[in-house]
This record gives structure tokens, C-alpha cells and sequence, in this order.
């Protein structure tokens, strides 16, 4: 395995992992308490999660598209705080104008 798959591998496992943290600290509000987006955030994090330590545990071969596809989705849920139901809002309501 040359240098450049370990450090696919690498990158790969710990952006879904810092996704799957994140999702995992995501601080909802208890007054709008959503039942549904609480799942789906839930079951985000478990699979990133899974899929984090399926990659480093493994040491599954990574391809550079599944390692940059990994790291977009990580900035994207870092960017928007955890809340990944705000982007599914944001692109709902912005396809309306």
C-alpha cells in the first residue's frame, strides 16, 4: 500500500469521524423539540461513525473521490453547526424563489 492510499485512508477516516462527533454534539433546542430531525441527525451520526472506523479499522482501499466527497460533507456539517436538517430547510426554500 503506497503513501498516497494511507494518507486517503487516513483523511478519509477521520473526516467521518469528526462529522459523525459533530453530529454527535449538536445542541437541539428544547423548545422546538423535532422529533424527526433528531432521528435523522442520529442516524447520520451513527453511520458516519460506522463508516469512520469501518475505513481505519480495515484499512480499506479508498478511492480520492470517496475521500473528497468525505471531507465536503464534513465542512459542510461543521459549517452548519451539526444541524444538517437546516441544510435540507435552506435548499427547500431556495428552490421556492
Amino acid at each position: 500500500m503506497g503513501d498516497t492510499m494511507v494518507v486517503l485512508v487516513l483523511v478519509t477516516g477521520v473526516a467521518h469521524l469528526l462529522s459523525a462527533f459533530r453530529l454527535a454534539c449538536y445542541q437541539r433546542d428544547e423548545a422546538r423539540h423535532r422529533w424527526r430531525e433528531a432521528l435523522v441527525i442520529s442516524l447520520c451520526g451513527g453511520m458516519f461513525c460506522l463508516a469512520g472506523i469501518d475505513v481505519l479499522l480495515d484499512f480499506a482501499s479508498v478511492s480520492p473521490w470517496h475521500a473528497i466527497v468525505s471531507v465536503l460533507s464534513c465542512a459542510l456539517i461543521l459549517r452548519c453547526g451539526g444541524n444538517i436538517a437546516l441544510l435540507w430547510r435552506v435548499l427547500k426554500y431556495r428552490n421556492v424563489e
